[in-house]
């Protein structure tokens, strides 16, 4: 008889829910992060290191789907436990029960691949805009913002409520059918180094691990989990009464809390490190960043100093020559007139668009206010701090305000799958820097 729920399941939901809370967007990041990868290379302008700080999430995934599959899904993608949870809350509340023929299950997992071509060509190639707003899980992301992103996100809301009803009746159902970024992981996790060996022999007639395989994956078929489609959930090795699926490494067996476990802390050293360093690199970049404005900001006054002295030196040569002239009238009439007084030529400074200080902004990030203090010298901006965020992403505030002092401008690419942090910051400083025009 199949226990209510095991140690592994519940210490896989635990990690869920932390993940859930503390990185809700951490599947969305991830996927945004794979698009800045493709349209660098696109534009022939990828440099890894530069771009590193933009990359966390990837670097710290991509390693952990080749070695243990797509571990990730199963254990740290938000949208993936909404739909466990959807699912389990259905199936134990209201006793839904609905299976999917075999056939057409397998029709319809290619449709997440698709989806990931449309988006690659139609969105990320030809830069379609069309379909900005509606993303699920930017929907999902707004959720406790509901009032405010319905608007914004209508379309994006609507596909979250199928995906919500599709997941009531349906395991994992947009995990199986609909994930561009599941679409990658099944292709990845091919070369995965643990893996779920099956021996067939003891199993008989008996398919209770394909009945409660959260993919649909025909397990009572197969010696070894081989399908890119499974997510290392271990319901396989749970339910059996035989014991027959074991985790392996190279041919030994590996107990299966202890495989999680160091999946989990691999992924918490490479994400951590990977912050770390990438904070390192964005501050190397910041300080290069602001040589280069003060470079250009003296370069500035050299230029409005020597405009300043060539309309001096002009005004002195026509003075010069209005004396000459006029002692030369004087010789031949005493009663001329006297030369008018020197008119200096308007400084180029005149013209400056902001006045020098500090000024500060406000604008409206992932579900809460964003503050900024953008620093003014010499018309230039020369500095945007990140005052107050409530966002556990660092990428956009070390990546938005180094760009905006670049091009000088406050309207900049987003951090692809931080969006609304990135706007947020860029709509801050757009307040700011209004507060500072002449």
């Amino acid at each position: 008889m199949r226990k209510k729920i095991s140690e592994i399941q519940i210490f896989r939901h635990i990690i869920q829910i932390v993940f859930f809370i503390l990185l809700p967007g951490l599947f969305a990041l991830a996927f945004g992060q794979v698009k800045l990868i493709y349209t660098m290379i696109l534009k022939g302008d990828f440099n890894f290191i530069q771009a590193f700080p933009r990359l966390i999430a990837t670097v710290a995934i991509i390693p952990i789907t080749i070695f243990f599959g797509r571990f990730f899904c199963g254990w740290f993608c938000a949208f993936g436990s909404f739909n466990d949870f959807v699912y389990m809350i259905s199936s134990k509340v209201f006793k839904t029960k609905f299976k999917v023929d075999r056939e057409l299950d397998s029709i319809l997992k290619l449709l997440k691949y698709f989806i990931l071509v449309f988006i690659v060509f139609v969105i990320w190639t030809k830069g379609n805009t069309l379909f900005d707003n509606s993303s699920p899980w930017d929907a999902f992301a707004l959720i406790t913002n509901f009032p405010k992103a319905i608007t914004s996100y209508f379309i994006g809301f609507v596909l979250l409520a199928f995906i919500t009803v599709g997941a009531i009746y349906i395991e994992r159902f947009f995990c199986r059918y609909l994930c561009p970024l599941g679409a990658m992981f099944v292709i990845i996790s091919k070369f995965r180094k643990i893996k779920i060996d099956k021996p067939t022999e003891k199993c008989g007639k008996c398919r209770v691990c394909t009945n409660n395989c959260a993919m649909g994956i025909n397990l009572y078929k197969m010696e070894q989990v081989s399908s890119g489609e499974c997510i290392n959930c271990l319901k396989c090795v749970d339910v059996c009464p035989r014991s027959n699926p074991k985790i392996s490494y190279m041919g030994e067996n590996l107990n299966p809390a202890f495989a999680s476990s160091i999946a989990i802390v691999a992924f918490a050293t490479l994400y951590g490190g990977s912050t770390v360093l990438g904070s390192i690199i964005s501050a190397n970049t910041k300080v290069s960043t602001s040589v280069a404005s003060n470079d250009i900001t003296k370069q500035g006054d050299n230029i409005n100093s020597n405009s300043d002295k060539t309309s001096q030196n002009n005004d002195d040569t026509q003075t010069k020559t209005t004396q000459n002239s006029d002692d030369a009238g004087a010789n031949s009439n005493s009663n001329s007139t006297k030369t008018a007084p020197k008119t200096k030529a308007p400084s180029s400074t005149t013209n400056s668009k902001y006045k020098d200080g500090t000024y500060a902004g406000t604008g409206y990030g992932y579900m809460s206010d964003i503050n900024v203090s953008v620093i003014i010298k010499n018309d230039k901006i020369t500095n945007v701090k990140v005052d107050s965020i409530n966002d556990s992403y660092k990428e956009p505030v070390n990546v938005i305000p180094q760009e905006i002092v670049q091009t000088q401008s406050s309207n900049v690419d987003v951090v692809s799958g931080a969006t609304h942090t990135s706007n947020g910051i860029m709509s801050a400083t757009s307040d700011a820097l209004s507060k500072a025009k002449n």
